[in-house]
C-alpha cells in the first residue's frame, strides 16, 4: 500500500514537471520569465556614449565648478539613508569641534536609535571624545553617533534638524527636508541627487571633513564602560584595496542602505586634476552602486577635462589683449587722477569642457559696472560660438578706486549736464542772434523804400524852372 501511495506521488510530481517545462518552453521569447538583474553598461568603444545604469537616480558634479557632467532623474526626491551623515558631520565640524574633547552618550542618543540600525555598542553614559564620534559617524555608520553630534552642537535632534534645512536652503537644495541626524527611516526625511551633490561640494571646503571621509580604519580606545577597544573599518568598498569595487581615484565617500532607500552612494574622485562628486540613490544592490559609480566617473574622465582661460592674461600695455585693455582705459578711466589702475583678475579661472570641444575658440569679452560694486569694477565673460560658458570678476587693489570711480561717474555726468545746458544756450544765442539780424535787415530795407518814395514825390511836385536851373547847374559844373 505505501509503495503504492509513493509511486503514485512520484508520478504527479514527474507529471506536473513534464507539464511546466513543456508550457514554458511554449512561451514566446519575450515573455520567457526571468530573474536576470538588471546590470552597470558601459560601452568602451563608444566614448561618448553614457553608460546604462541600474540606480534609479544619479548625478555627476564638478568640485571646482559645481558643473553638472551627468544626471539621471537627478531632482527626483528620494530616501538618502546613511548618507545623511554627510550634512550632520559638515555642520558639526562648522561649529569648531575640538575632536579631544570627552562627552558622556545620553539616553536619547542610545535608546531613540532602532537598536537593529548600524552601531558600534556604546552604552548610556559611555565616554567618547567628539573626535571618536565623528569617525564613527562617517566609517561605520553609527547611528547613536550621529545623534550625540547633534545633541552636542544644538542641544537636541529638533534644533539639529532646523540647523540641517537652513543649511541645505542656503545651499541651494530646493526639494529636500531633512528630520534625523542618521538618515533612519522618515517620510518626511528625503532629498535628491542634485542636493546631495551640492551637500557634499560644500562638505568637501572643510579639509576635516576630507580627511574623516577618506580614512579607511579607525579605532575607539577603551572607554570608562570597557577596557577593549573597538576598532572600525570604513563601509565604502571604493577606498578599499582589498575589495572588487576599490577605484583608485576614489579619495572618500558615504554609504547607506534601508528598505525604504534602497543603497544610497556619495563618493568624490581625483583624476589629473579632475575632482568629482558621484551621487547614487535608489540602486537595488550595494554591488551595483559601485558599479555604477564605477562606470559613470570613466565616463566623465574619458570625455571632460579642466581649461584654464585666462592663465595667460593680464592688464599691462605690454600684456596680450593690449586693444581691449587700451580701450577699457580709455573709455573708463580717463576721468581718474591717477596714471594706472591696479586691475586683476583670476588667472587660474577654471573651465571645465567637453575634450572635443576646439578651445582657440573660446573668446572673452570685458564687461565693465557702470558703478563699481567694492573692488569688483567689472567682469570678464567666457564665450563659445556665441554661448557664454563662465565668468569671472575684474578687481583692483588700488585704494579707494571705487570712491573715485563713483566721484568720476558723478563728475562725468555732471559735466554731461553742463554740455547740455551749454548747447541749448548757444542755441539760444544763435537764435536771438538770427532774429536781431532778420530786424536790422528789415529796418534798413524799411527805411530805404521810405526814403526812395519821399524822393519820387518831392521831384514830382518842385516847380519846372528849379527843375531847369538845377539841370543847367549841373551842365555847367
Amino acid at each position: 500500500m505505501r509503495k503504492t501511495v509513493a509511486i503514485l506521488i512520484m508520478a504527479f510530481v514527474l507529471i506536473c514537471c513534464v507539464s511546466f517545462s513543456s508550457y514554458a518552453a511554449g512561451l514566446p521569447e519575450e515573455e520567457e520569465v526571468t530573474t536576470e538583474h538588471a546590470e552597470t553598461t558601459e560601452y568602451p568603444d563608444e566614448v561618448t556614449r553614457q553608460p546604462d545604469l541600474v540606480a534609479d537616480a544619479a548625478i555627476v558634479m564638478d568640485v571646482a565648478t559645481g558643473q553638472v557632467l551627468y544626471e539621471k532623474n537627478a531632482h527626483e526626491q528620494k530616501y538618502p539613508a546613511s548618507i545623511t551623515k554627510i550634512l550632520t558631520v559638515a555642520i558639526a565640524l562648522e561649529h569648531g569641534l575640538d575632536f579631544n574633547k570627552t562627552i558622556e552618550m545620553s539616553e536619547n542618543s542610545i535608546w531613540s536609535v532602532d537598536r537593529d540600525s548600524s552601531l558600534i555598542g556604546l552604552d548610556v553614559g559611555e565616554q567618547v571624545t567628539l573626535g571618536d564620534l565623528v569617525y564613527a559617524t562617517m566609517i561605520k555608520s553609527d547611528n547613536s553617533c550621529a545623534y550625540a553630534l547633534a545633541e552636542y552642537v544644538a542641544g537636541n535632534v529638533e534644533s539639529f534638524a532646523a540647523l540641517m534645512n537652513e543649511k541645505a536652503a542656503a545651499l541651494g537644495c530646493k526639494h529636500s527636508h531633512f528630520v534625523t541626524p542618521n538618515g533612519l527611516p522618515d517620510e518626511d526625511h528625503y532629498t535628491t541627487a542634485y542636493d546631495m551633490a551640492l551637500i557634499t561640494r560644500y562638505a568637501l571646503q572643510n579639509e576635516t571633513f576630507r580627511q574623516v571621509a577618506g580614512t579607511l580604519s579607525y579605532t575607539v580606545p577603551a572607554t570608562n564602560l570597557t577596557d577593549e577597544t573597538r576598532p572600525l573599518w570604513n563601509g565604502n568598498k571604493m577606498i578599499n584595496p582589498s575589495e572588487p569595487y576599490y577605484y583608485e581615484y576614489c579619495e572618500g565617500g558615504k554609504t547607506g542602505y534601508t528598505m525604504t532607500s534602497n543603497n544610497t552612494l556619495v563618493t568624490f574622485s581625483k583624476k589629473d586634476g579632475l575632482e568629482l562628486i558621484c551621487v547614487i540613490l535608489d540602486c537595488d544592490g550595494s554591488r551595483y552602486a559601485y558599479t555604477d559609480s564605477r562606470a559613470l566617473y570613466n565616463y566623465c574622465y574619458n570625455n571632460y577635462t579642466y581649461f584654464y582661460p585666462l592663465s595667460d592674461f593680464n592688464f599691462s600695455p605690454t600684456g596680450e589683449y593690449t586693444e581691449d585693455t587700451n580701450v577699457m582705459l580709455d573709455n573708463y578711466y580717463a576721468s581718474l587722477n591717477h596714471d594706472m589702475v591696479d586691475l586683476q583678475v583670476d588667472n587660474s579661472y577654471v573651465l571645465l569642457v567637453n575634450k572635443s570641444m576646439d578651445t582657440t575658440k573660446i573668446e572673452h569679452s570685458i564687461i565693465l559696472y557702470d558703478e563699481p560694486q567694492e573692488n569688483t569694477i567689472g567682469e570678464i565673460q567666457l564665450l563659445y560660438e556665441g554661448e557664454q560658458l563662465g565668468s569671472t570678476p575684474i578687481t583692483t587693489t588700488t585704494p579707494h578706486l571705487s570712491s573715485k570711480m563713483e566721484l568720476g561717474i558723478e563728475e562725468r555726468k555732471n559735466d554731461s549736464v553742463f554740455q547740455t545746458i551749454g548747447k541749448i544756450v548757444i542755441r539760444i544765442l544763435i537764435v536771438v542772434a538770427a532774429l536781431s539780424i532778420v530786424l536790422l535787415l528789415y529796418g534798413f530795407l524799411s527805411t530805404l523804400i521810405r526814403n526812395t518814395k519821399n524822393n519820387k514825390r518831392r521831384r514830382r511836385y518842385s516847380p519846372p524852372q528849379q527843375r531847369r536851373r538845377r539841370r543847367d547847374d549841373d551842365y555847367y559844373l
